[in-house]
């Protein structure tokens, strides 16, 4: 199973709204095979802390950082879980 966790302002920002969208459907498509988090302000301070994150948005897959600062395509996302080992559909 990867692990996608997400990362996101509180209110979230246009950027941080895409990424949760474009993590949710991909998660969708992966049901079973990846296992989303999605933290929300401060509820996920102490796991942004623990991986020393600088900003949001950011996505982290199996501990490592992927993402931060951007929302980024699907392709770039789909190419991040990939090299987490998510097999891609």
């Amino acid at each position: 199973m990867v692990k996608l966790e997400v990362f996101s302002g509180d209110p979230p920002c246009p950027g941080c709204v895409a990424i949760i969208d474009l993590a949710q459907r991909v998660a969708a498509r992966y049901e079973g095979e990846l296992a989303l988090t999605i933290y929300e302000g401060t509820e996920g301070m102490e796991k942004f802390e623990e991986y020393r994150l600088f900003c949001v948005p950011a996505a982290v897959v199996n501990g490592a950082i992927r993402i931060e600062g951007m929302c980024p395509s699907e392709a770039t996302l789909n190419n991040a879980l990939r090299e987490g080992g998510l097999c891609l559909k």
